[in-house]
């Protein structure tokens, strides 16, 4: 058996070390990963001992805003750490797995509104903002990406406290916590279709036209300089990937269950919101890189 390729080695722990994965960064994510299960552990069990948690649909609208939040940074995380150089990142690779396993437990709320998957996702997130701020203060390390991530998620939190949690007294004494948590429909719901209809298409196409010439004015073109086939090539590239990524769930869901997925229509403009959110943070970064 032939021995490793030296240079093969050194090529590797050269691009860890420049994408910020040494055993330093590695050794603190361990502890924050720990100090998270051990925060996540104390306000979960508080939150189940002391509070109810209605497993109603703002419940499921929590998870699937959580997790488009968390899969955007995660996005966020990718582009920083392939486009910028290392002492430039602000999300290193080494706090993946705790952003990903956050991530998979609001993800599980969405398709199940159970009272103990709601109060651990409210928990782990809770717990990652607390620490992730913690950390921010204590180094003097904020970047834009905290100031705009750490208050959508403490909003999301509060949201959650809002819609799906109550104490125990207020729940026995209320008489509105129970009609919250129930599916109520009023009138015929119309059937769901593969096409968004024309209002949709037009708002997708103008947004798409509207993000590519931000992303061509942050590459540093001036607005009267930028060519109109170039803005319409990147609005389709926008609307073409949306659709591609938005049609693979959608038609798995229709061969599971023979009928078309539900909220398709605001499936599609989460899934066009992080595919923009890309393309924009993108150019962002390479415009810092380039500068």
């Amino acid at each position: 058996m032939t021995g490793s390729d030296p240079l093969t080695e050194a090529w590797l722990a050269q691009e860890l070390v420049a994408r910020g994965i040494t055993a330093p960064t590695l050794g603190m994510a361990y502890l924050g990963f720990l100090g998270s299960f051990v925060l996540t552990a104390i306000l979960f069990v508080t939150l189940r001992a002391k509070l109810v948690t209605s497993p109603n649909r703002s419940s499921r609208d929590y998870g699937l805003y959580a997790a488009v939040l968390l899969i955007t940074l995660l996005v966020a995380m990718v582009l920083e750490n392939e486009i910028l150089p290392g002492p430039s990142q602000s999300l290193p690779y080494v706090a993946l797995p705790q952003l990903l396993l956050v991530f998979l437990i609001h993800l599980l709320i969405y398709y199940r509104q159970e009272p103990w998957i709601i109060g651990l996702g409210v928990a782990s997130l809770s717990a990652t903002v607390i620490l992730v701020g913690l950390v921010v203060y204590w180094t003097q390390a904020a970047r834009p990406v905290h100031w705009f991530i750490l208050p959508l998620a403490a909003s999301l939190i509060v949201f959650a406290w809002v819609r799906c949690i109550s104490t125990k007294n207020a729940f026995l004494k209320s008489s509105t916590i129970y009609l919250n948590s129930k599916e109520i429909q009023t009138g015929v719901i119309p059937a769901q279709t593969p096409w968004l209809g024309l209002p949709q298409w037009v708002a997708l196409v103008c947004a798409s036209l509207f993000l590519a010439v931000l992303n061509e004015i942050l590459r540093g073109a001036a607005l009267e300089q930028i060519p109109a086939l170039e803005i319409l090539t990147r609005s389709l590239l926008l609307l073409g990937i949306t659709s591609l990524v938005s049609a693979i769930p959608a038609a798995t869901y229709w061969l599971a269950r023979h009928a078309w997925m539900p909220q398709l229509t605001r499936f599609v403009w989460v899934v066009w919101l992080v595919v923009g959110f890309a393309f924009t943070y993108g150019n962002y970064l390479v415009s810092l890189d380039v500068s």
